[in-house]
């Protein structure tokens, strides 16, 4: 290949290439956002072109102009969920304005308006608690789970996506932490936070799960989701289960914050009613009379607010996760009842239970006996998670707004690949370290 058809060739793929992630990014930025649209017309139902339509976010006083093109059509998509106040008409017909109007994430609100004429009316004001707004083009099955519903319901662990069982047709997957949508593996789900994959990339699940951190996101930086179990629009592929399409706060013009504190005792926790009855009346081992958790503590807060009014904002979340909740190692072997009979055999209750292979020493054959029972008992698991989710937001100008994140997140839990709280003929030695350190910065 010649120089020139060389260059040409890399000229036309860089072009290829920046085009792809151009598409990439447009359709990763419509899952995080949503949008406006709608009808002008006249009393008699002729369509009005041209005409005018102010669409201002009330939270950060950002404010976009359209116009409605010749079919009396418009639509404005990429809004951040929030509160908007929306101005249509002007000119040779009156406005109406609609105000307390709420965009949620992934869906599209539709405001099809009867506008009066000018010499008739100059403005109408129109509240959305007194005329509700319907998504009359959505044809998915989904939830959206508001900040009314993620901060007060409770929710053991303060897993955001958990609210998703709040829709119908999601129920667990076991009890990983996963979800299964229409009977679906949970292994076939998206999600999505601010547009962007949130899949850990081993099972291709949601990142945070019951073996390992709990969760990556505190539930205080999310501001609202949308769960889909199907129907859902063309962007939202990759997925043959359902969708949780999450957005996380940020700032506003109003300075905003909160501080939590949960916790779990013993004292408060009840016993598993069928474990309870195996120790008391069918012989079961002591432990199950145990809490399985000892003590559960989550604790921290957020805040946002301004830096530069109607352009520049901050958020900030923490979030501190502490849980004791030791893991058992028992055998069937009773300590109390092993004794040596023979140089290498060993007996319980009368029978043979341990030989040791030929060519081992009695001494070392015990050292082995009394390694493998050090391994048994009870061994720390104590939870230790931190989170740190700082957010910027900046409103270039009435079409491009930009935002930066990072988030950091820190969980250590010994002897925690295994979550169950007894683990009966196995000791620490088969079990392993959960260690996460996320920095999915965006």
């Amino acid at each position: 290949m010649s120089p020139t058809l060389m260059h040409r060739f890399l000229a036309s793929s860089t072009v290829a290439f920046i085009a792809a992630a151009s598409a990439l990014s447009m359709s990763a930025q419509s899952a995080g956002s949503g949008s406006i649209a709608g009808t002008l017309t006249d009393k008699s139902g002729a369509h009005i072109p041209n005409a005018p339509i102010v669409i201002k976010d009330t939270d950060t006083g950002a404010v976009r102009t359209v116009t409605s093109n010749a079919a009396g059509s418009f639509i404005v998509p990429f809004l951040q969920p929030g509160h908007y106040e929306v101005i249509l008409g002007g000119g040779a017909y009156g406005k109406v304005d609609r105000k307390d109007l709420v965009v949620t994430v992934g869906d599209t609100l539709a405001l099809d308006t009867v506008l009066p004429l000018a010499s008739v009316s100059s403005e109408v004001v129109v509240s959305a608690t007194d005329e509700p707004v319907l998504d009359t083009a959505k044809t998915s099955v989904s939830q959206t789970l508001d900040q009314t519903i993620v901060s007060n319901l409770p929710v053991n662990g303060r897993r955001f996506d958990n609210f998703a069982l709040l829709t119908p047709n999601v129920v667990p997957d076991g009890n990983s932490g996963i979800l299964s949508f229409r009977g679906i593996s949970g292994l076939f789900n998206e999600n999505l936070v601010d547009g962007t994959n949130n899949n850990q990339a081993f099972f291709s699940e949601a990142r945070g799960r019951a073996t390992g951190a709990p969760y990556v996101y505190s539930t205080d930086s999310i501001q609202e989701f949308a769960a889909s179990a199907s129907g859902y629009s063309a962007e939202f592929g990759a997925a043959a289960g359902g969708q949780i399409n999450a957005i996380t706060k940020s700032g506003t013009n109003a300075i905003r914050g909160d501080l939590f504190y949960y916790l779990r005792y013993p004292a408060l926790n009840a016993l598993d009613p069928y474990n309870k009855w195996n120790a008391l009346h069918n012989g079961g081992p002591a432990t199950l009379l145990t809490p399985t958790i000892r003590q559960q503590q989550q604790f921290g807060g957020s805040v946002g607010g301004p830096i530069l009014k109607d352009k520049l904002f901050y958020f900030f979340t923490y979030d501190g996760y502490r849980k004791v909740n030791p893991i058992l190692y028992t055998s069937s072997v009773s300590a109390t009842t092993l004794t040596q009979y023979a140089s290498n055999t060993y007996l319980v209750n009368g029978t043979a239970a341990t030989t040791c292979p030929t060519g081992v020493t009695t001494t070392q054959c015990a050292a082995a006996v009394s390694f493998i029972e050090s391994e048994l008992g009870a061994f720390p698991r104590n939870v230790k998670q931190d989170i740190f989710f700082p957010k910027l937001d900046y409103q270039l100008n009435a079409k491009n707004h930009l935002s930066a994140q990072f988030l950091w997140d820190n969980f250590h839990q010994p002897n925690g690949y295994n979550s169950s709280a007894t683990v009966n003929n196995g000791s620490v030695s088969q079990n392993g370290t959960a260690n996460l350190r996320a920095h999915p910065d965006r």
